[in-house]
């Protein structure tokens, strides 16, 4: 069994979670990022897409993140992100009514600039989300 390191991940409404963990996975903007006990300090931006967490019994858990932040340095990891659910709270019907939406502003066209890369922004959130329901745990 590896080292272990403190994990935090917080979102504006909640911590998501706090704990010990020997590995995490996350998206940053530079590709998939995996950090280990001793990793080299860090800051680097996330992008939409999924965290994994190796858990005591050595299966991961999976959650569907936003963007944000990631520090990484001697004593513990925290990552700051807009939203984050573990998937089995992901709500199927919500996530494809939040990406019907999406589609239908970029569509429209019509908006102003700020509001397609807004609606693009959420459209790749729904699909996240949408592709996230279906991993196992």
């Amino acid at each position: 069994m590896g080292s272990k390191f403190k994990l935090n991940v917080v979102t504006p409404d909640r911590d998501f979670f706090s704990g010990e963990t020997e590995m995490a996975i996350v998206r940053t903007t530079e590709g998939d990022l995996g950090i280990l006990y001793d990793h080299e300090p860090l800051v680097a931006p996330l992008r939409i897409g999924s965290m994994r967490i190796k858990m005591e019994d050595g299966s991961f858990k999976w959650a569907a993140c936003s963007s944000g932040f990631i520090t990484v340095n001697d004593s513990d990891v925290t990552m700051l992100v807009d939203s984050a659910e573990w998937v089995e709270e992901i709500d199927m019907d919500r996530a494809l009514e939040a990406k019907k939406r999406a589609e239908e502003r970029i569509r429209e066209g019509d908006a102003k600039e700020i509001d397609i890369a807004r609606a693009q922004a959420a459209l790749e959130r729904a699909i996240n989300r949408i592709k996230m329901r279906d991993v196992r745990k």
